[in-house]
């Protein structure tokens, strides 16, 4: 008994799944992130320590001044800090041990780990903290912040940026300001305008809205991923149930419109084996399996060679539609030309398979107003094809039984498709009960070969 109605559920525990498709998804990429980051902390402290190394071994007269060996000791500690935590970080996500929580402290520790190279390396040279801005390590921050971009995680990006901003004004605060320190009178005067407060406090501004702007930044990026990881798996939800024409068209509009349906002019194909379950009980299983999967993909060719819609496959028929979800004025020649490729597929099988008896299809076409659209509740919604022009065509496919005919379309389906002198009329009677009576035309030319 042929049922016109394909359901898809769109319950809670289908929203469950795509909300964790979509948090695996930014936890592998949280993953992927920390690794990365890993290497920049490796990075900026080698980074750090060849640039000092360098200065230092170019500047004779500064390590008769100052004490070098206490600054290399410094750049040293330095380096081995953001060693140990790139390695941290590597070693929590090789061994999936990463949660995270683990990136608020890690952050922390990179904000850690600025602060104690500058307030040592200031305090090793003897200058107060308004000189903090020509330390090298401090230019190491906006490389983290940019790089911290890579998590989608705008809480950890502001909590980064704050303790980083925290350890810095620390280290300026601690230190306090002096023009002078053990530096050059006359080049401190130089640059006491570049060193004064305001120019500090514009400086403290522009790293904090560079954490502000990338944690916006990732804040809109995740938004843009979360949205389009749950319409991707939204759409994908519904290809696994409704024909592959109207996922777009219901992914695109709102449910509540495909609910209300529409009434428009279509065609309706049914095809049915013949004698199908005489054969099936001749077949294990497997072997039933795979004939029905190889009927299947016959249909499925045909229809998608003449612009079909295969609104289900029942058994061992199908019901395909012409004219969603726009009717066209050759819906009916379509539908005929899909109904012919069918029967050409089918005897290349039989040919091919040697089946005996062989493989016998009935199609029926029929054309009219029909009714499409979603119908139920939000805990199940059906894609459905119904009206009269349904119900005649699966009276005509199984006519096909009683006039021995492998094809029959109604009078209305030649006509549009302009085809009488390729059909011949075999019957005008009411079908299953109906009052109005219905000429049947069975197909008398040449079929398609491919």
């Amino acid at each position: 008994m042929w049922k016109f109605q394909h359901a898809f559920r769109s319950d809670p525990h289908r929203s469950d799944l795509t909300s964790t498709s979509v948090e695996r998804a930014f936890w592998e990429s949280e993953h992927e992130a920390e690794y990365t980051i890993g290497w920049v902390r490796i990075t900026v402290g080698l980074a750090l320590f060849v640039s000092g190394f360098l200065v230092s071994s170019e500047t004779a007269g500064f390590a008769q001044e100052y004490n070098l060996t206490q600054l290399r000791v410094t750049a040293l500690t330095t380096v081995a800090a953001f060693l140990a935590l790139g390695i941290t970080s590597f070693l929590l996500v090789i061994s999936r041990q990463f949660r995270p929580w683990m990136a608020f402290a890690l952050v922390t520790g990179d904000a850690l780990i600025i602060g104690a190279s500058l307030y040592f390396a200031l305090n090793d040279i003897g200058l107060a903290g308004n000189w903090v801005v020509i330390i090298p390590t401090l230019w190491a921050v906006p490389l983290l912040l940019a790089v911290g971009a890579l998590r989608y995680r705008p809480l950890v990006q502001l909590w980064a940026t704050s303790a980083t901003m925290l350890a810095v004004v620390s280290v300026a605060a601690g230190l306090g300001f002096s023009l002078t320190g053990n530096a050059n009178p006359a080049e401190a005067q130089g640059v006491s305008r570049l060193l004064s407060l305001p120019p500090y406090i514009m400086r403290a501004v522009m790293l904090m809205l560079m954490g502000l702007v990338t944690a916006l930044a990732m804040a809109r990026s995740r938004r843009l991923l979360i949205r389009i990881a749950r319409e991707t798996a939204k759409r994908a939800n519904l290809a696994r149930f409704l024909p592959a024409e109207i996922v777009p068209l219901v992914g695109d509009n709102d449910v509540t419109t495909w609910r209300q349906g529409r009434r428009q002019q279509g065609t309706i194909l049914f095809v049915d084996i013949r004698g199908f379950t005489a054969y099936a009980e001749k077949l294990d299983p497997a072997r039933l399996s795979v004939f029905i999967s190889s009927f299947r993909r016959r249909v499925m060719r045909a229809t998608e060679a003449s612009g079909g819609v295969i609104d289900k496959f029942i058994g061992d028929g199908a019901l395909i539609v012409f004219g969603i979800p726009e009717p066209r004025k050759d819906d009916c020649a379509r539908a005929i030309t899909c109904a012919q490729s069918i029967l050409s597929l089918v005897d290349q099988w039989n040919t091919k398979r040697g089946f005996d008896p062989p493989i016998r299809v009935g199609i029926g076409i029929h054309s009219g107003e029909m009714y499409y659209g979603l119908v139920g509740d939000e805990h199940r919604l059906e894609f459905t094809v119904l009206g009269d022009t349904v119900n005649v065509a699966a009276k005509i496919e199984q006519a096909t039984k009683r006039f021995d005919a492998t094809l029959l379309a109604s009078e209305t389906v030649v006509m549009q498709a302009e085809q009488q002198h390729a059909w011949v009329a075999v019957s005008r009677e009411p079908l299953g009960g109906r009052g109005e009576h219905v000429a049947l035309y069975a197909f008398s030319g040449n079929k398609p070969h491919e």
